[in-house]
């Protein structure tokens, strides 16, 4: 009985006054406004079912000016590393100039190869326990690969104060 009292009384016998009436449609006009506001803003905060795809601009530069009316799905993709996957040789240069090996110290990967190469106007060699070039003319290059990992100490013979280190790691 109390509830149909409060009905009556909030409901119904608003009806019978204009004035009354009145001001309970503005106040659900303003009530719907700001649901639809708050509702609105809720769009943004919703993330899409496709979590790998942003929504970013693509703004080509032509000319110097950006367009920045475009918009386009950009799929996120990580990079794919293979950790199986044999990393290639490299050939690294090593210069002999002003009676200096440059760099003189070197960290390498097994399986690199090193170049030298004589830019003074005398002749050099590269001396290695175990390994070594012929005496290098300027211009002239050699190569070798290091295969096993270790710290190579080297020199050039005719120049012992020639020294350089090469660090190999697996």
């Amino acid at each position: 009985m109390c509830i149909m009292a409060w009905v009556y009384g909030f409901f119904i016998l608003p009806l019978n006054n204009l004035k009354i009436m009145k001001k309970y449609i503005f106040i659900a006009v303003i009530l719907l406004a700001v649901m639809i506001i708050l509702g609105g803003c809720n769009y943004y905060a919703v993330q899409s079912e496709n979590t790998n795809v942003i929504n970013a601009p693509k703004t080509p530069i032509v000319n110097g000016n950006a367009n920045i009316n475009t918009n386009e799905n950009i799929p996120l993709v990580p990079p794919t590393i293979n950790v199986n996957q044999p990393v290639q040789p490299k050939t690294i240069q090593v210069q002999i100039a002003n009676f200096a090996f440059s760099p003189a110290t070197l960290a390498i990967k097994a399986g690199d190869t090193i170049k030298w190469t004589n830019n003074d106007s005398v002749i050099h060699t590269v001396s290695g326990t175990g390994w070594g070039s012929e005496s290098l003319n300027t211009g002239q290059s050699f190569s070798y690969t290091f295969n096993q990992a270790g710290t190579y100490d080297y020199h050039c013979g005719p120049h012992p104060s020639m020294t350089a280190k090469i660090i190999v790691t697996q």
